[in-house]
């Protein structure tokens, strides 16, 4: 028997035994209840356990949003299985790469992952076992079907006893500045995430709700699936994000909550179907994973109300650690308010936050430095790195690699990554800030800023643009003009400008500078 504090295994059924009869999950022509739910986590638990998989045991997955995404997200809870979610949008060498390192067992994938999915088997006979979802009677005899396997069994409880020390998934940083690292959380971390988001939201957390998952389940809408789950909310499933079709669902299912990233509230903004859709059942949009340019916000502010709700978050330490509240997105309340919406609120409840110089230092408010972190919520560290866990995680708190400052009110402001940070003739220019004078500009959607290895001056600023249509007529000099116009010191205008289609991204839509820094040797013409 465990010398658990709690046991999961327990604790994820409460939902089932409160809302048996409501709905729980609606995905494309299909609703199932909490009670269905629950019967075929349990089924697909006994399933992955007659396989000789056991607690501790990894599992991959690999799956756009679905009803199976969420089953397995609750069967783990039941088994003690850890999941090692993999990112929709990475090549199958990434992918190998992360099943590789986990040690997974097992794949579960989507039917349009089936080439990844020969890949990995070819290359890692380690993973004994691949569970597909998705296409019925013709499957192929190489793969198990996932609804075949989970008719074959009872959907009694699991007799599983899982310490809250075990671990629960391994999740991979985005590889935004190197190779991606596994980060480990426990169920004790997940406990307290989960506690944290109920002391920290709204009274929106209840049975009454109507959460849209659009973002990957896999990674932060996942976050919130479970302390909506056990709160009975309705959870609607769609599979990708299109703005039509969210839009759609909004006013068919009378949807009232949801996360998007920054992109996503900026494509809702420009599809003019938004003008003819009755999106008044909304009463939360959380957002984050990403800056949201002012212009933009404000604008959508306008359209759908003061009901947004910024929440910062790390895969290390995940949401929230800061929240901007509603009340605090107000466009013209005070002369403070158009500042505050740049930054990404107060502390939340169960976090711990200081400022610190490079010796560790705290400084007083209004100083850029790292912030640091301390929380049961914070992971135990990267699986199979003990340097850098010892680094990150040294003296008892996270440091985080953001720079950041706090004003005199206790709103946090991130100013940059800290690798992301350009050194130029001595001088630091933190590429956020020049991001928001770019985006600010009405021909610009988004924009990227890195720092490009330069003889003279160490670094130069260089931003990569795309523009809001394909006629915007913009030219390098004219925004360099405009950013010095608006208050941008000329040291922080960039010196190289590129213009682009689009920006690389990972599955939570934030842009990988890396792989920017990587092509930017074939823009060398665009210097100013």
């Amino acid at each position: 028997m465990s010398t658990a504090l709690f046991n999961p295994s327990a604790f994820i059924r409460i939902a089932s035994e409160h809302y048996p009869n409501q709905t729980c999950i609606t995905y494309k022509d299909h609703r199932f209840t909490y009670r269905q739910i629950n019967s075929r986590a349990n089924r697909l638990a006994h399933a992955l356990l007659d396989l000789r998989l056991k607690t501790g045991d990894r599992i991959a997955t690999l799956q756009y949003n679905c009803n199976q995404s969420f089953e397995l997200i609750v069967a783990a809870w039941k088994t003690g299985l850890v999941m090692v979610p993999l990112n929709t949008r990475d090549s199958v060498q990434q992918h190998i790469a992360i099943v590789q390192d986990s040690e997974a067992s097992a794949l579960i994938f989507g039917k349009e992952f089936e080439e990844n999915a020969v890949g990995i088997r070819r290359r890692l006979p380690t993973v004994s076992f691949f569970i597909c979802h998705g296409r019925g009677s013709e499957i192929q005899s190489d793969w198990i079907d996932y609804e075949t396997c989970i008719d074959r069994f009872a959907d009694g409880e699991p007799d599983i006893d899982i310490a809250d020390t075990s671990l629960c998934r391994i999740a991979y940083t985005s590889g935004t500045t190197g190779t991606p690292r596994g980060v480990m959380m426990t169920y004790r971390n997940r406990m307290a995430q989960i506690a944290n988001v109920f002391m920290n939201a709204d009274r929106l957390i209840n049975k009454n709700e109507v959460f849209l998952h659009v973002a990957p389940l896999t990674h932060a809408a996942g976050y919130y699936a479970i302390p909506f789950y056990l709160k009975g909310s309705h959870h609607v499933i769609l599979d990708k994000f299109d703005t039509r079709k969210f839009l759609e669902t909004v006013e068919r299912e009378k949807v009232t909550c949801t996360l998007l990233v920054p992109t996503m509230i900026i494509m809702l903004l420009q599809d003019e179907s938004l003008k003819h859709t009755n999106i008044s059942s909304l009463k939360r949009i959380f957002y984050g994973t990403a800056p949201m340019p002012l212009d933009k916000l404000n604008s959508a502010i306008e359209i759908f109300g003061p009901i947004f709700r910024q929440n910062y978050g790390l895969t290390e330490s995940v949401q929230p650690l800061a929240a901007l509240l509603p009340e605090d997105h107000v466009i013209c309340e005070n002369e403070k308010s158009p500042q505050r919406l740049r930054s990404t609120g107060k502390r939340a409840l169960g976090t711990e936050m200081r400022i610190v110089d490079d010796n560790d230092a705290d400084l007083p408010s209004g100083e850029v430095g790292e912030i640091l972190l301390r929380g049961f919520h914070v992971s135990t560290g990267y699986y199979k790195l003990p340097e850098e866990t010892a680094e990150t995680y040294r003296s008892g708190w996270l440091h985080t690699g953001d720079l950041g400052r706090l004003d005199e009110d206790g709103f946090l402001y991130i100013v940059d990554r800290k690798k992301d940070m350009i050194i130029s003739g001595g001088f630091n220019i933190y590429s956020r800030e020049v991001e928001n004078f770019l985006d600010s500009h009405p021909g610009v959607l988004e924009s990227a800023v890195v720092g490009l290895p330069d003889e003279k001056w160490g670094e130069i600023c260089a931003a990569f643009i795309v523009p809001k249509d394909d006629d915007a007529q913009l030219n390098g000099a004219d925004l360099a003009d405009f950013c010095i116009r608006n208050g941008l010191p000329k040291y922080k205008v960039p010196k190289f400008i590129s213009f682009c289609s689009s920006l690389p991204k990972n599955e939570n839509n934030k842009v990988i500078k890396k792989e920017i820094k990587e092509v930017a040797h074939n823009f060398k013409n665009c210097l100013l």
